[in-house]
């Protein structure tokens, strides 16, 4: 029996409800998902996918069908899938290595190679590493899997296939959720998101073995896990109810930490299991008895500024009523200077703003704690951004490869922060998350517009050391000209629409995907949102500044440019 040339995947072998059947490979709307016990700790309530083995007359394009279409089924360490595999192929198989995920809306197809090798084309959309971290691609793209196929008994198995499952967009959003495993920031004063996708059968159980596994690679350095690395941490989840409410023990090692490290500890594990859409709520229980953080030793979420402001014709002007005659000037050693580009710390002291040229970033206080300094010249900068660990950040616009660190409270702690990825790049903006840890950098070369997701490592006093290396962040916009945080996972940027070619604003978030802003005004240079303040604001060239209405902007009263919030 010989494989047809080329042949479209079709039902055979396939999983009881995700078919080939029809030109799309995706989950039908009225599929019968059904939740039942697994064997094995399993998420109650979580949706089970029955995956098929292959029929005994199954042809080679069926059983490459179906062992794809078997990925669905995790039960028995994906018994069904390898009941399409060789024993040996079997043993060297590697499910947990990766999950690539494939646009539904395509068909996928089998082509026949030389010496019993078969080709698999799928248009890919994601990729999700065996630690949970997805990467979204910037565009659908077509893959080449090659697999070998030999016979056994008189039927088809496969002999060698790539470590992995496959799922298409719709099975994974079914089978998958998101999770947020929370780490410490270097000076164990906020936690630090690191989105994840799991399975929902697992839950609570693969939080914590995601919690003992430590942070993504970006992340490597500048985070602090307070969690001991315990094998068999997963066993710490005593039940989780039809309520949806897991009881999690709090493992030994934790407990026996001292005071202050326990409570971090725990802040970390009870933020990120709250983080599940599965659970309705997280139950720490030590000794029998439900342990429960007060205010002061617990660390909460670090979320972004919720107060706008903005150049105005003078200074850095209030927001905060858009109908005031004469707003409120917030930072009085800029009162009568034109800025450009002002931002704020959050606890509202320290500010920073570049000269109106670009040619200077320029340093004060809201309260005049601190004498005004000039504190970068001699080039093109982009807009400063401010953590709360007392740093302006900033850049020229041509990078040498690093990026200035101006400390609020003394030059003489200036740093020049290491980012090689950068040299030769042209920079057109960064910003720092309120967890004072990740950061984006948008940059340009000839290949287009980048956004880039790092961190900074720092002392435990704050002091940043140097950049990670980053991961690009998707913004499904072209030629992006600002990124700024809107939300512990989600970006504003403002770039061109890549049908139309129309100027747009966008709301990207790495988990959910993307939100687009109402149609912008001519003219539209700025925009700045707070998830928080449940705000967005623009600003144009001539000196508008216009609210966001949902479905359209109002022009306010003021005048000014460059808005933001903190």
């Amino acid at each position: 029996m010989r494989p047809a040339r080329r042949s479209v995947l079709r039902a055979a072998g396939a999983a009881a409800v995700l078919g080939f059947g029809t030109a799309c490979a995706r989950i039908p709307t009225d599929s019968p998902i059904s939740s039942r016990e697994l064997t094995g700790q399993s998420q109650p309530g979580a949706p089970y996918v029955r995956a098929l083995p292959p029929p005994a007359d199954a042809t080679a394009q069926e059983v490459v069908a179906g062992f794809v279409q078997a990925g669905v089924g995790s039960e028995d360490d994906f018994a069904v899938a390898r009941s399409y595999l060789t024993e040996e192929a079997s043993r060297d198989w590697d499910p947990t290595a990766r999950i690539t995920i494939y646009s539904g809306s395509r068909e996928l197809t089998v082509e026949e190679g030389e010496d019993g090798r078969l080709t698999l084309v799928l248009e890919v959309v994601a990729l999700v590493d065996e630690r949970g971290v997805r990467g979204l691609l910037s565009s659908p793209s077509s893959r080449e899997v090659e697999v070998s196929i030999e016979q056994v008994e008189e039927q088809w198995r496969l002999s060698e296939v790539p470590d992995g499952i496959f799922l298409s967009e719709a099975a994974f959003e079914t089978l998958y959720g998101p999770a947020r495993l929370y780490f410490l920031d270097a000076r164990r004063r906020h936690l630090v998101p690191d989105p994840r996708w799991f399975p929902l059968r697992r839950g609570a159980e693969a939080v914590l073995e995601g919690l003992a596994g430590g942070p993504s690679a970006y992340l490597d350095g500048a985070v602090v896990n307070e969690l001991p690395q315990l094998p068999g941490v997963s066993e710490a989840v005593l039940s989780t109810g039809v309520d949806g409410i897991a009881r999690i023990a709090v493992p030994a090692p934790v407990a026996d930490l001292p005071t202050a490290q326990r409570a971090l500890a725990l802040s970390q594990l009870e933020a990120s299991l709250r983080s599940l859409r599965t659970l309705s709520g997280v139950r720490l229980v030590l000794d029998g008895e439900d342990v429960t953080l007060d205010e002061e030793s617990r660390i909460e979420r670090a979320l972004p500024g919720h107060r706008p402001i903005a150049a105005g014709p003078t200074g850095v002007i209030s927001l905060s009523d858009p109908a005031a005659e004469e707003p409120e000037q917030l930072v009085p050693d800029f009162a009568e200077a034109a800025v450009d580009s002002p931002v704020i710390a959050q606890d509202g002291v320290l500010a920073a703003a570049l000269a109106q040229d670009g040619s200077g970033v320029l340093i004060a206080t809201t309260d005049g704690s601190l004498e005004a300094r000039e504190a970068a010249t001699g080039g093109t900068f982009v807009a400063p951004r401010v953590d709360d660990a007392g740093y302006v950040w900033t850049s020229t616009r041509t990078s040498p490869g690093a990026l200035l660190a101006l400390a609020g409270t003394d030059s003489d702690r200036d740093a020049k922060v290491d980012a090689p990825w950068l040299a030769g790049r042209e920079v057109r903006g960064l910003d720092v998350a309120a967890d004072a840890t990740r950061m984006i950098v948008l940059s340009a070369d000839s290949a287009g517009a980048r956004v880039d997701l790092c961190a900074v490592v720092r002392d435990a006093d704050g002091a940043p050391a140097s950049l990670t290396e980053p991961m690009v962040v998707r913004t499904f916009l072209d030629d992006v000209t600002q990124a700024a945080w809107y939300d512990e996972l989600a970006l504003i940027v403002l770039g061109t629409e890549p049908s139309s070619r129309e100027r747009r604003g966008q709301i990207v978030d790495v988990v959910s995907g993307q939100e687009p802003l109402a149609a912008l005004e001519p003219g539209t240079d700025r925009i700045a949102g707070s998830a928080v303040a449940e705000a967005v604001w623009a600003g144009t060239t001539d000196g508008a500044l216009l609210r966001g209405t949902g479905d359209g902007w109002t022009e306010v009263a003021l005048q000014g440019h460059d808005p933001s919030f903190y």
